[in-house]
């Protein structure tokens, strides 16, 4: 044997597997290998020969041939065998192009020897390979050492390494994870925000520094619901290691554990209640500093002592508690007690015994407080149970007490009026001045209204801006002069900051009793209504409830319940009305409208559910149905050659106000191929003035090609200066002028003011609801070129309107 051989005869024990398709070859290098105290455990010539030898044997290392020839690819077995075994290889190769060596890299390969390999450089190869396979298998034993001792320890290792951000954390690490982790990382500015200000501090000095650092921090997750921990961590700088290397441990109970000890001591010498500590006999250990004050027995005089010796009056109750309760039950009762001077007092006394760790009872504790004081307390309770708490008014408790009192409907004359009175602009006060000032409101309001009501009236807060006044007369005249001097209060200013007052109104909807409701509910009820319908009315007014007030609200309830299943169940459609030249020769467009006709409710005008479906949030997915239908439909009956021209489409101020909405646009026009040109988007005056920056809005949709045209024109209160910073193109005379303009003089000289104006502003104009002849030749002297309306075609179902067409 060499002297190489012999130099590492130690390393017999060495098992490895040559892969190489030519067989000489491969038996030449098992023999130079076992000449050099190697053992081969065998030899394979193709890529699965290598795959299920390596999972026979498990070798130490394989020395893989990369060109296996019609045996498969070196590369691609060493990836299979990597899947399931951690088997170091080293590639022979006749080859070193770039390409091959960035293929073997993709494996990370321990050693790459060009062929013909001389005998001392494959020595050495395998050598470093095994030696660094031995490194490897050591530092991952270290590892998992290191790793059982911080399991075991339920300890973290911090590390942040120089010209690194980012704190890495191994083991355990509470705030993060129940279990073990490893490789976690959070960013150093994050990491410190989780701390105190003081441990920030001090972690940064360390970070600026260096030194050591010992602290106890609290461990905050502040925008989650997982509690505070507290960290013990110890750190250094590790100067030959360019970083700041620590470990952390959870003591969250240890700090709870004091933290309880010291509230509990804090709690012994600061309670109001008197509080005495026994031992298992029943004799006091000791007492807090409210039995000393309280009683006037010094702590001196009674330890050793039972309670019943001088402290319970010779009453059986008050000697049963502790010696008929059992040591380990909880007891009270109301007891009779003494003072040093002889006095008594009547107590609530509370026995309860204390277990250590193991569960043994070690002491029991015996606390009271004088009764007299919790009367007075519950008296408080039982005013603010029905008493708004902000005004002093009544609350909801009271209010249903009075109401349920109310005499009995027996004659039917109204005894009474139930008033349901709701501010109106206290949402913009509270908004814009905040919440102290609303409240002040309020608490001003309630102090007005005890002024105005009489001996025997009463009021309610609901709740927010809702009050509710009980006046004891059912006569119609009394009530009326009420509701206006409550209205003529509210409407007085308010001096809410120095220098400058605020002025709000209210809505009073009156409901009598019996008469408009003889149950508490059905009372309340009713005058909810009213006052809704006192609101719709205009504000700053009352209501008096009548039966078709509550047919309204009831419709209301049915529209919107049934708005919610309309889309799904198929039952609303779009129809179709044409837009034509003034003299109906020449179809230009067509106005898609949307309408229900419910299976329940039968057809339903859309004045009657679009108002609903703006105040329950439905006109958008509304709104989004019906251009997308329409879109569909119209693009489909351009294609077919059916209709050109312009496709019109209403567009509430909700939908205008969603940010979405032109996004939307370019959607539905995407999806449909339909040309923007041939959209045109209808908005009424009305919706201008109520979305903000409107200018903008309508902008964007311009920019995408689409058409604006402006809605019932005339009806609204635009300002003029407005219309010609916004990107219209049409405009339509409003009906309203339409109807009357042969006969009205004023309503012609209204559309030719318009008209006039359409022209200089260079926007077209369009007059709606023209049903006759007359109407048709007095428009078209005034200059309008387009209509629509019924003289020319009814809105009409598709296969209608198609038919239409046909007739044309």
């Amino acid at each position: 044997m060499n002297t190489t051989s012999a130099t590492f005869a130690h390393t017999t024990a060495t098992t490895l597997l040559v892969v190489e398709d030519e067989r000489i070859v491969a038996l030449d290098m098992k023999l130079t290998l076992e000449s050099l105290g190697f053992h081969v455990v065998g030899t394979a010539s193709t890529q699965d020969e290598a795959v299920v030898l390596t999972m026979s044997y498990r070798p130490d290392l394989i020395l893989m041939d990369i060109n296996l020839g019609k045996g498969g690819d070196g590369i691609l077995a060493a990836q299979e065998i990597a899947r399931f075994a951690d088997v170091p290889i080293v590639f022979l190769t006749a080859y070193a192009d770039s390409d091959i060596l960035r293929r073997a890299e993709q494996v990370a390969p321990y050693g790459y020897l060009v062929k013909p390999v001389r005998q001392r450089e494959l020595n050495a190869t395998v050598q470093m390979a095994l030696a660094r396979v031995r490194a490897s298998r050591a530092r991952i034993q270290a590892e998992r050492r290191l790793r059982l001792a911080l399991d075991a320890a339920k300890m973290g290792v911090l590390t942040l390494n120089d010209g690194v951000d980012l704190v890495e954390i191994d083991g355990h690490f509470p705030p993060v994870a129940d279990g073990s982790v490893r490789g976690l990382r959070i960013p150093v500015g994050e990491f410190l925000l989780h701390l105190s200000e003081d441990a920030q501090a001090k972690v940064q000095r360390l970070l600026d520094h260096g030194g050591d650092l010992h602290i106890v921090a609290r461990w905050r997750s502040p925008g989650t619901e997982l509690p505070d921990r507290w960290l013990e961590v110890h750190a250094s700088y590790v100067a030959n290691e360019f970083a700041v290397v620590g470990i952390c441990r959870d003591v969250t109970r240890q700090i709870e554990q004091e933290e309880s000890a010291r509230q509990a001591t804090v709690v012994f010498e600061s309670a109001a209640d008197a509080i005495l500590i026994l031992d298992t006999q029943g004799r006091v250990m000791t007492a807090n500093p409210a039995f000393v004050k309280l009683t006037g027995w010094p702590t001196a005089d009674i330890r050793g002592r039972h309670p019943n010796e001088f402290l319970h009056a010779r009453r059986g109750s008050d000697r049963e508690l502790l010696d008929t309760t059992p040591v380990d039950v909880l007891g009270h009762a109301e007891v009779v007690c003494l003072r040093h001077d002889g006095s008594t007092f009547p107590a609530w006394e509370h026995v309860a015994p204390v277990r250590d760790d193991s569960g043994s009872i070690t002491n029991r504790v015996l606390t009271f407080t004088d009764i007299s004081a919790l009367r007075d307390a519950e008296n408080r309770i039982q005013h603010l149970a029905y008493h708004d708490p902000l005004t002093g008014l009544g609350n909801r408790n009271q209010l249903r007490d009075l109401l349920s009192a109310l005499p009995p409907p027996q004659s039917g004359d109204n005894t009474v009026a139930l008033m349901f009175l709701d501010l109106d602009g206290f949402k913009v006060i509270n908004d814009s001045l905040g919440h102290d000032k609303g409240d002040a409101l309020l608490i001003a309001i309630a102090d007005r209204f005890r002024r105005v009501l009489r001996l025997g009236d009463q009021a309610i807060r609901l709740g927010g801006d809702e009050f509710l006044m009980l006046i004891r007369s059912g006569r119609d005249s009394d009530v009326n002069v009420m509701a206006k001097r409550l209205l003529e209060v509210v409407r007085q200013p308010f001096d809410l900051a120095a220098g400058s007052s605020v002025q709000v109104s209210a809505s009073i909807g009156i409901a009598f009793h019996p008469s408009d409701g003889s149950t508490p509910d059905a009372l309340l009820r009713a005058a909810d209504i009213a006052m809704y319908a006192a609101k719709e009315a205009g504000r700053n007014r009352y209501a008096r409830y009548h039966p078709k007030m509550a047919e309204v609200a009831n419709e209301r309830l049915a529209i919107e319940q049934g708005l919610l299943l309309a889309m799904e169940n198929g039952e609303l459609s779009v129809h179709w009305q044409p837009q034509v030249s003034i003299d109906g020769l020449s179809l230009v467009g067509a106005e898609a409208l949307l309408r229900w006709h419910s299976g329940k409710l039968g057809s339903i005008g859309p004045d009657r559910f679009i108002p609903v479906a703006e105040e329950c949030g439905l006109i958008q997915p509304l709104g989004r149905w019906v251009l997308r239908q329409a879109l569909i439909t119209w693009t489909q009956w351009q294609r077919d050659g059916f209709v050109q021209g312009r496709l019109a489409v209403n567009v509430s101020a909700l939908q205008l106000q969603d940010d979405q909405f032109a996004e939307d646009l370019v959607r539905e026009l995407k999806a449909t191929g339909m040309d923007p040109k041939d959209l045109e988007i209808e908005v009424t005056e009305t919706a201008l003035q109520r979305v903000p920056h409107v200018e903008h809005r309508l902008g964007r949709i311009a920019e995408l090609g689409v058409k604006i045209a402006l809605d019932d024109f005339g009806t609204g209160y635009s300002s003029l200066s407005m219309l010609k910073l916004l990107p219209l193109h049409r405009l339509k005379v409003d009906r309203a002028f339409v109807r009357d303009v042969v006969g009205n003089p004023s309503d012609q000289a209204i559309v030719r003011a318009i008209a006039a104006m359409a022209d200089a502003l260079g926007l077209e104009l369009i007059a709606e609801g023209v049903e006759d002849r007359p109407q048709q030749d007095c428009l078209t002297q005034i200059g309008v070129q387009e209509a629509q309306g019924w003289l020319y075609g009814r809105a009409m179902s598709a296969p209608d309107f198609l038919a239409w067409l046909g007739s044309r």
